[in-house]
């Protein structure tokens, strides 16, 4: 996809149903920015929620307009990496200067086990799409949405069976 390509097979319920792993996610880091206190995990989060959200703007333009925003399209590939590094550098930042103990008790445990498992294999489907399939087609797109959706709502399970345990 470049920014001259505007995909015409594109629909609004494609554009929407972008948005569910985008509020799954934002769901999941403020649930894991509460157990931590990580303001870092916060800024991720919001980050990557924003840049998520202007993806989905991006498609409603497609839809809506025939037109490609390019900046809207290609913000992604530098908003979601700073997003996802703060989440991460926040949580390992937590696990050396909190007390995770009650944390790792409730994380440790084998329904967060399986959910964080699923969430992973979910997001390494939804890579391995994106680098094989054209992303101007709605076909891919569905299937990397529904691996995108799979993954951050086994995610968000993750945090809430954690989140559970721990207040």
């Amino acid at each position: 996809m470049n920014k001259d390509t505007v995909p015409q097979n594109y629909s609004m319920s494609l554009a929407l149903f972008d948005l569910v792993p985008v509020l799954l996610f934002g769901a999941a880091c403020l649930l894991l920015w509460k157990m931590t206190g990580s303001i870092l995990i916060l800024a991720g989060g919001i980050i990557s929620f924003v840049s998520g959200a202007l993806k989905v703007l991006w498609k409603i333009i497609v839809v809506v307009r025939e037109k490609n925003v390019w900046p809207l399209f290609v913000q992604m590939r530098i908003g979601m990496p700073a997003g996802l590094t703060a989440v991460l550098a926040g949580f390992i930042f937590s696990c050396f200067t909190r007390d995770m103990h009650v944390f790792w008790g409730a994380a440790l445990r084998p329904l967060p086990i399986l959910f964080f498992i699923l969430s992973m294999a979910g997001m390494a489907a939804m890579i391995r799409c994106s680098s094989r399939l054209d992303p101007s087609e709605a076909r891919a797109n569905w299937i990397e949405q529904s691996c995108n959706t799979l993954a951050q709502g086994a995610f968000l399970a993750c945090m809430l069976f954690i989140y559970q345990k721990i207040v």
